[in-house]
């Protein structure tokens, strides 16, 4: 994800690249970003003192460790880091600190990603502006950054952080599903997957609601008809979805622990 922010900065010409000042703890990743990217590389002491905003783009696991390293440094704090909130980084990089809490998703490696954020207690507008610019870089367009206010960040996580393996997971089942039908797995993915881009394109293109369209392509008395009552019966699917963000909603809020 840190990359796929390069790259967003990079291209989308955000930022001049000689602005763009890494830590990676990995030399050789380090040196092919600086490579690639022209971006300089640094500490994460030379990082932090030189830069007016701070990505961490750092596993929540690990967060701890980094932000020992840089307390008492006063930059604008951004974090993807899912699960963690603000005033978990107030607490350790002490008193008044500026931090945003960001939630980008999957899509952002090729930059289509949305990202729901929001600003801890002492980011003022200014500090939003460059957050939500900076940001931009994973994903197309105005709407690709979403301003939550905190409380919302969980479910946020949930449903778009999360939201593409459900994806994937259908997609999944569904070609398995055309291969036992009888078709040749190439063709089953293929199928499957211009069948997805196409409705996802006609759901956000036309303005009807989901249920709208779903309407449209199920003729009473026909084959659509006929799935549909499968994945209604006994409202099954919506409850599995239900169940599935709840899941991880609550594992969100435990990671912040």
């Amino acid at each position: 994800m840190g990359e796929a922010l390069i790259r967003g900065l990079v291209e989308k010409k955000l930022f001049v690249p000689a602005r763009i000042l890494v830590c990676e703890a990995d030399s050789q990743r380090a040196q092919y970003l600086k490579k690639k990217y022209r971006i300089g590389i640094g500490d994460v002491h030379t990082v932090v003192v030189q830069s007016s905003a701070v990505v961490l783009a750092v596993k929540p696991q690990d967060m701890e460790n980094v932000l020992s390293q840089i307390k008492g440094h006063a930059p604008l704090f951004i974090s993807i880091a899912a699960g963690l909130t603000t005033r978990f980084f107030e607490k350790r990089l002490g008193p008044k600190t500026r931090v945003v809490r960001a939630m980008p998703n999957m899509p952002a490696l090729i930059g289509e990603g949305i990202t729901g954020y929001c600003a801890g207690r002492f980011v003022n507008e200014a500090d939003r502006a460059k957050a939500g610019l900076i940001l931009k870089a994973l994903g197309q367009g105005h709407g690709c950054v979403i301003l939550f206010e905190e409380s919302q960040m969980d479910a946020v996580t949930a449903v778009s952080g999360s939201g593409p393996a459900y994806v994937f997971l259908f997609v999944q089942q569904w070609i398995a599903a055309a291969i036992a039908l009888g078709l040749r797995e190439d063709v089953a993915k293929r199928l499957v997957v211009e069948t997805l881009i196409g409705s996802v394109h006609l759901l956000d293109r036309t303005g009807f609601s989901a249920g709208d369209l779903r309407s449209r392509v199920t003729s009473k008395g026909g084959t659509t008809e006929a799935a549909m009552k499968v994945f209604f019966k006994n409202d099954i699917f919506s409850k599995l979805m239900k169940s599935a963000l709840s899941a991880a909603k609550k594992r969100a809020k435990e990671l912040a622990k």
